[in-house]
């Protein structure tokens, strides 16, 4: 890990933050497996122009990926109310989901390459970073199974195990996460 200190505050509406080489890697691999999964499903059954313009789609039921299932959760516990109310919102919460992830792979692509890049970001795109980052996270930790209590089960996972290489980029993101909070917040005490 390149910079301990993750994104600071930058002049008035500005955070930044040093990735190596190969954390910058990272981050656009994870995003961009994240655009992928987050591909719109194709409707073939619902095709009303209007329905589509508007961001109304056919399909009512919850995905069958459970990464995606987590990211698009059921909004209610009723099936006909959920199945509802992801007609009208699945559609537009996955494209926020993607742009997101846009946002944090074309400021990494962009930045000047080499050892070490450095990221410069506005108030906007800082919101789409935590949200980026955050669905990364909860990606992965579907991937990882992880629950209220398994944190102890994910420490102790053997040195030869490749999720324990999962779990580091899962703790990394979380710290990443978190220093771009407090730079955001560093903002509003200011």
């Amino acid at each position: 890990m390149t910079d301990p200190s993750g994104f600071l505050r930058h002049g008035h509406d500005s955070f930044e933050a040093t990735f190596s080489a190969s954390e910058r890697e990272v981050l656009v691999n994870l995003s961009e497996q994240l655009l992928e999964i987050l591909g719109e499903r194709v409707d073939d059954l619902y095709t009303d122009p209007l329905a589509a313009m508007v961001g109304i789609t056919g399909y009512n039921t919850p995905p069958d990926d459970d990464v995606l299932l987590r990211l698009l959760p059921n909004a209610y516990a009723d099936q006909v109310d959920s199945a509802e109310f992801r007609r009208y919102t699945e559609s537009g919460l996955r494209e926020k989901k993607r742009i997101s992830a846009l946002a944090i792979r074309s400021h990494l692509l962009n930045s000047p390459s080499g050892e070490e890049s450095k990221v410069v970001i506005n108030h906007e795109s800082a919101q789409a970073w935590l949200g980026g980052l955050n669905d990364i996270r909860l990606a992965l930790g579907v991937r990882l199974n992880v629950e209220e209590n398994s944190r102890d089960q994910l420490e102790l996972l053997a040195p030869d195990d490749p999720m324990r290489g999962v779990y580091a980029v899962f703790n990394w993101l979380g710290w990443l996460q978190e220093s771009l909070l407090l730079a955001l917040m560093d903002d509003v005490e200011d």
